[in-house]
């Protein structure tokens, strides 16, 4: 078995406004990267497992879009509803798994109103960045190890990392492991007009937490995330980053590590607040618990797992749904019902190392105040977690794709 690295996302601070304990899951590497050479971005549908036929699990209509770009197609697992209890029981392990955290522990909106980066107190949650990749775009040189920043002497795996390359074009292609590109040739996209980070203009790899950048090139419709990245003395540094191209259903290589620990996109399952005051989210969402619960392993749709290994905790990838027998109020905001809905519809999936059941969303001043209370009347106790063997088990399922269906 490969060593596993803790993850080092398990920062927590306490922020006013009320809102608690706030934590935040990062990369969290490991292993010793098998695949090399440049892979160029996969054309739509690679790793499918198959498009055609009749679908085998619930889906009620496009995916969620950012911009020009869906997140992922249709088929993929994060946009497939899992409320059919018939087909998507509960798993066997979900009662020991949920009383190992405590059945009374609270659903706690991860994010917050305001949305001056400058103000570390009332400033949190998962900003995601939206650039054209041409003339908005600084295709920054990144560096892997903080050796020499004068701040840190962290060292990142750019062997399970991808990173942008020049494509000979006047444009830029993704390079799985990173390792093996000259250190000079690494780029990353980062906003010209000034990336929105987690945790904002803090800027301190001692203190200043996880800092993932969330990127979405438009037009190529590649999505790009890195974790604990920083910019000291002029230079971009980060320990883990990883891309994926939005129109393919393809998962990063398997025991790779990526912006959080389970080595599965972050933007996808943020909460969104212009997605959820329309009424409607078509998506799962994103969920942490403390190391001690959780185990090393990881299960799919997750590519890697972290932290200690807690023999029967939680495996990274692990999906938790809202019972379908929890009555949502219709005295909740819109936004609260979404957000409630979302989780009985498309659950949560264990992403990372963090506070228990802390699920993240963009930080927006469309965010209505009464959803924090309202969604923190959901514990754990009217939760489950999902077995997805109709997925795993049907003949057409491949490992290496997020398809749930066919």
């Amino acid at each position: 078995m490969r060593a596993r690295r803790l993850a080092l996302g398990a920062l927590a601070w306490t922020a006013i406004v009320g809102a608690g304990l706030v934590a935040c899951g990062g990369g969290g590497g490991g292993g010793d990267g098998t695949a090399t050479g440049v892979a160029l971005s996969g054309t739509p549908g690679v790793g499918s497992g198959g498009t055609g036929g009749v679908a085998g699990a619930g889906g009620d209509g496009p995916a969620a879009a950012l911009g020009d770009c869906q997140l992922f197609p249709e088929q993929a697992v994060f946009n497939t509803r899992i409320d059919d209890t018939a087909r998507f029981p509960a798993h066997p392990r979900s009662a020991a798994w949920i009383a190992s955290v405590g059945a009374t522990t609270a659903f706690r909106a991860d994010w917050w109103r305001f949305e001056n980066p400058a103000d570390r107190n009332s400033y949190y949650g998962m900003p995601v960045n939206l650039v054209q990749g041409g003339a908005d775009t600084d295709w920054a040189n990144l560096r892997y190890d903080f050796n020499g920043s004068g701040a840190s002497t962290e060292v990142g795996w750019p062997h399970e990392s991808d990173c942008a390359v020049d494509d000979g074009a006047g444009g830029h292609a993704i390079a799985r492991n990173c390792a093996a590109v000259p250190a000079a040739s690494r780029r990353f996209p980062v906003p010209r007009s000034g990336p929105k980070l987690e945790n904002g203009t803090c800027n301190d790899p001692a203190g200043c937490g996880d800092r993932h950048l969330l990127v979405v090139e438009q037009g190529a419709c590649r999505l790009w995330e890195s974790y604990r990245t920083y910019q000291l003395g002029g230079q971009w540094y980060a320990l883990a980053t990883a891309a994926w191209d939005l129109r393919s259903l393809s998962l990063r290589p398997d025991g790779w590590t990526a912006g959080d620990a389970a080595g599965l996109p972050i933007t996808p399952f943020v909460a969104k607040a212009a997605e959820a005051s329309a009424g409607e989210i078509r998506h799962a969402l994103r969920v942490t618990f403390r190391d001690a619960v959780l185990a090393s392993s990881h299960v799919w749709p997750a590519r890697h797992g972290a932290g200690s290994a807690n023999a029967g905790g939680i495996p990274f990838g692990a999906l938790l749904r809202l019972r379908g027998d929890f009555p949502i109020p219709a005295s909740w905001s819109p936004q609260a019902q979404a957000i409630a809905t979302a989780a009985k519809r498309y659950g949560l999936y264990v992403a990372d190392i963090g506070s228990d059941f802390y699920v993240q969303g963009e930080p927006s001043v469309q965010w209505d105040d009464a959803l924090f209370r309202q969604l923190g009347a959901i514990s754990l106790a009217d939760m489950e977690f999902v077995d997805l063997g109709a997925v795993t088990r049907d003949p057409r399922f491949s490992p290496d794709s997020m398809a749930a269906r066919w």
